[in-house]
C-alpha cells in the first residue's frame, strides 16, 4: 500500500493544500512529453502529483519573475515502484516525459481547472534551458506551439 495524499502530512511541512479536483493522464508510449504548462496569476493552482504505473520525469519550473530561482528547474523521477509524488506550488510550471510505455499519471488539483486561464511554455526555451533524457519525444501540437517567455 502506499499512500498518495495525506493532508496531515502535507500540513506539517508548512504545505496548505486542499484537493479539489483530481485527474488522471495515461501515456501509451514511452517518450510522451507534456509541458511547461500552468494557469496564470488570476487562477493559479497548486498540484500534487505521483505515477502510478510505468515511469517518468516530472519536471518543476519557477515562473515567478520576483523569486531567485525564476526560470530554473528540477527533475524528479516518479514511478509506480517509489510511490513518490511531487508538490508543485502556484506560480511554477509543471512538464512530464514519460520514461516507460503506458505511464499513468495521476494528479490532485486545489483549484479547478478553467481551460481560458491555462498557459504553456515551449520546452524549448532557452532562458530554461530544460534538458530531456531522450531524443524522440512525442508531443502534442499545443506543445509544438508553445510560445518562449
Amino acid at each position: 500500500m502506499h499512500v498518495t495524499y495525506n493532508e496531515k502530512g502535507l500540513s506539517e511541512l508548512g504545505i496548505g493544500f486542499k484537493v479539489k479536483e483530481y485527474r488522471v493522464y495515461t501515456m501509451p508510449m514511452k517518450g510522451t512529453f507534456f509541458g511547461i504548462h500552468y494557469q496564470d496569476p488570476v487562477f493559479p493552482q497548486a498540484k500534487l502529483v505521483s505515477v502510478i504505473q510505468g515511469k517518468g520525469l516530472d519536471y518543476v519550473v519557477d515562473l515567478r519573475p520576483d523569486s531567485k530561482t525564476y526560470k530554473q528547474w528540477k527533475a524528479v523521477e516518479l514511478c509506480a515502484d517509489n510511490a513518490r509524488a511531487i508538490y508543485i506550488p502556484e506560480g511554477y510550471g509543471h512538464a512530464f516525459l514519460s520514461l516507460e510505455d503506458n505511464t499513468i499519471q495521476q494528479f490532485a488539483i486545489d483549484e479547478y481547472f478553467k481551460a481560458d486561464h491555462t498557459k504553456q511554455i515551449n520546452y524549448k526555451d532557452p532562458q530554461i534551458g530544460l534538458s530531456l533524457p531522450l531524443d524522440n519525444i512525442i508531443l502534442s501540437d499545443y506543445d509544438k506551439n508553445a510560445p518562449y517567455l
